[in-house]
């Protein structure tokens, strides 16, 4: 076994520990059904596309590093679809009048910089990354070389993307 395998074998294997969400780390003090999205594939979009730099509307983003997947992001964005979905309504400010950040703070994400995409109507992951991708501002925050960090929570058709980058 070569090398260079061996070292790509590891990040791969080392990777999928550090996305690996167990239910405890999602729940909060009222249930939330399971996450149903594919957090491999999202990072893998995600940072596809955050490798090889993108136009966001008329901007134009170098590629930047790679981002991880972070539980407590994923339970503030879960958080956040499960409230649009159970209210119907589709806005960054929850029903409560929460903004993403309190929802950090609640889910215990410590952070210097933070960010939020949220969709409507996507049946896939890669949908709802192409979506956002022909957003200006949404794929601003994808690029966003200051980010990271990921979570992403899905209820029905209702996304939420947080992205960070933990105080030091």
């Amino acid at each position: 076994m070569n090398k260079t395998f061996f070292s790509a074998s590891m990040i791969l294997l080392l990777s999928g520990i550090f996305i690996s969400c167990s239910k405890t780390d999602i729940d909060s003090n009222d249930p939330i059904t399971e996450n149903n999205i594919d957090t491999q594939k999202l990072l893998d979009l995600v940072n596809d596309v955050r490798s090889t730099g993108t136009t966001c509307g008329t901007t134009y983003y170098s590629p930047v590093d790679a981002i991880v997947w972070n539980c407590k992001l994923e339970k503030a964005a879960l958080k956040h679809s499960k409230d649009m979905m159970d209210n119907n309504f589709f806005s960054h400010t929850s029903s409560n009048g929460d903004k993403f950040v309190d929802r950090l703070n609640d889910a215990g994400y410590s952070y210097n910089k933070a960010g939020e995409n949220i969709a409507l109507g996507y049946s896939s992951e890669e949908s709802v990354i192409n979506g956002w991708l022909t957003s200006q501002g949404h794929c601003a925050n994808i690029m966003n070389p200051n980010f990271t960090e990921m979570g992403v929570g899905r209820i029905g058709d209702y996304w939420t993307q947080d992205f960070g980058k933990t105080k030091e």
